[in-house]
């Protein structure tokens, strides 16, 4: 959604009708020369109505897009009257303008009044519904540049050679193809794959097709091409060099088509995952964070758009309905924020900072993860503060208590360093376990603990996995540790460590259980597991209340094993306050 700062324009908006599923449709008018003047007009439609005979056309298409500079400004004639737009945009209203007969585009920048907050409220509420009823979505990633025309062609190729031959990354990895492929590296790296909006315009979308300059591919041609870059980034390292900087195109790109393939299966997703995907996309106004996600989930989720709400408010209205929506807490693990610096209450994800470490719950191991709070049922209400912050109550269990805790996890030159402080301080504790672990014992448990017990695609971590890992061990060394390589992974186990164990640290508790937690663990926070929820958190007392400080991996608390010692009285379930 463009924010009504970046465009201005005397165009006088006719009101639609707030109560009915009015929008208005960009009518683009033919044109012989290229250079023409663009020239539009917006036509009134009412989306329960499209095929009656008052509206002039039988389909329309939806853009899907990014503003790019909002200082550089582009005019057109929209019903004759001066209108400005932003460069990109009059490119992609160039590029889809036939030479003969109309076009019908919806276009976000045009087709909403951007200074009318009612009218934005409103048509927010129907993008979803918008997207899903255009007959195609064209994605427009700019025009061409940094090698743009090579890339879609070389995309184009490696998608039909990727489903007929196995082995296509040997004949593609070589010193003829090293330009371009840094040429599709930098077509990952444009602002269109960060953007939030794209999201539910990909994901709702009919049929989509990809523009880039002159050049046009179906989107399942781009994203085979991002699943072979992403399965074979190591490969075309050393012959372009840097292209590994750029995975996170490629990654949008599969995400995008995952979020869409959830979608078309089960018409809505959840109000949780999809935020959460959110949270690492680029937008102007941060609250469309939330509300570029209410396309994608169901009726029952219950947030107002109204953008006179501050980010405060509109996150905490999320968080409540994604709690509300799936009867769980599970959101709070993807709280990253116990000094509440942002202002948000420490439960309520802050969607404007980006992640500090992956999330040890995501869709590709919902399906394998435990649940440590899953023997009994999660309670929660919710309660406003004279502050203004909301409060959450809940129940729960205090497991134990953080007794110590090692450096964090980098990616950098104090990675061994670091794992071997971890090493040493699971050893010293597990040994004080009864009954006692053996030597392989205790190893097995500090490795599954490091990579949160799964394998690669988030598997989880079997007796083959982990004995691979021992196998790493210096033969009658019992202190080695496997090798670690700090350039681009070279096995599955680093793999995993990678994914879950960067940003992270690993910590001790009292009664001698280990874990993986978040940066900003200390000793002293409590071990808990909240009725319900799938993951353990680490929570801080303040005062009277409590604040979350993150998710957990705790070993050997993970598949609701503190039920039994429910049962024998040697734990029991509190009464927690979290603001």
């Amino acid at each position: 959604m463009v924010s009504k700062t970046m465009l201005m324009t005397s165009y006088n908006y006719k009101p639609l009708n707030p109560d009915s599923r009015e929008i208005r449709m960009l009518e683009i008018h033919p044109a012989f020369r290229t250079s023409s003047t663009i020239k539009c007009s917006l036509i009134v439609a009412n989306l329960d109505n499209l095929n009656d005979d008052s509206v002039p056309f039988s389909f329309y298409e939806a853009l899907s897009y990014t503003w790019g500079d909002p200082t550089g400004k582009v005019t057109i004639k929209l019903d004759g009257c001066p209108f400005e737009v932003t460069r990109n945009l009059a490119a992609a209203l160039r590029r889809l303008r036939a030479k003969r007969g109309y076009r019908y585009l919806w276009v976000d920048a045009i087709c909403i009044n951007q200074d009318d907050d009612q009218e934005r409220n409103s048509q927010v509420s129907l993008m979803g519904l918008i997207y899903r009823t255009a007959e195609q979505v064209l994605i427009w990633l700019g025009r061409e540049a940094d090698g743009s025309k090579n890339a879609m062609k070389l995309i184009f190729s490696v998608a039909d050679l990727y489903v007929e031959e196995s082995d296509v990354a040997a004949s593609l990895a070589n010193e003829a193809h090293r330009a371009r492929w840094r040429d599709v590296a930098r077509l990952f790296d444009r602002p269109y794959w960060r953007r939030v909006w794209v999201r539910q315009e990909i994901a709702l979308a009919k049929g989509i097709v990809v523009l880039c300059g002159d050049r046009m591919m179906s989107w399942d041609a781009l994203v085979e091409g991002a699943v072979f870059l992403t399965d074979h980034t190591a490969d075309f390292e050393p012959i372009a060099a840097g292209i590994s900087r750029y995975t996170s195109g490629y990654h949008d790109a599969i995400g995008m088509d995952i979020l869409r393939e959830m979608i078309l299966k089960d018409n809505k997703v959840p109000l949780e995952d999809v935020i959460l995907h959110l949270r690492q996309c680029e937008c102007t106004d941060q609250r469309d964070k939330v509300y570029g996600a209410l396309g994608l989930v169901g009726p029952e989720v219950d947030v107002p758009i109204d953008y006179g709400l501050d980010k405060i408010a509109v996150y905490t209205n999320a968080a409540i309905a994604a709690i509300k929506s799936s009867n769980s807490l599970n959101t709070i693990c993807a709280c990253q924020n116990p000094s509440r610096s942002s202002g948000l209450p420490s439960w309520v994800p802050d969607l404007e900072v980006d992640w500090t470490a992956r999330k040890l719950r995501g869709t590709e191991n919902i399906d394998t993860l435990g649940s440590a709070g899953g023997f009994a049922a999660p309670t929660y209400s919710f309660q406003y503060q004279e502050s203004g912050l909301c409060s959450l109550k809940t129940r729960g269990v205090v497991v134990d208590v953080v007794s110590e805790v090692c450096s964090e996890f980098n990616n950098d030159d104090t990675l061994f360093e670091v794992l071997e402080e971890s090493r040493a301080l699971a050893m010293k504790t597990l040994a004080t376990v009864d009954p006692p672990l053996s030597d392989d014992e205790m190893r097995s448990c500090f490795w599954r603990t490091i990579t949160a017990n799964e394998e690669p695609r988030g598997l989880a971590a079997s007796d083959l996995f982990i004995a691979q890992a021992l196998e790493h061990v210096a033969e009658g060394s019992s202190d080695a540790i496997p090798p670690i390589d700090l350039r681009y992974g070279q096995s599955s186990f680093n793999e995993r460590f990678r994914v879950d164990a960067i940003n992270r640290l690993f910590y001790a508790t009292k009664k001698g259980y280990v874990g993986l937690g978040p940066s900003d663990a200390q000793e002293g926070d409590l071990v808990v597991v909240l009725l319900g929820n799938v993951l353990p958190i680490i929570l801080r007392k303040e005062k009277e209340y409590y604040v979350v400080v993150g998710e957990t991996y705790t070993h050997g608390i993970m598949n609701g094993e503190i039920a039994s010692s429910l049962d024998d009285g040697s734990l029991i379930v509190e009464d927690f306050e979290i603001h």
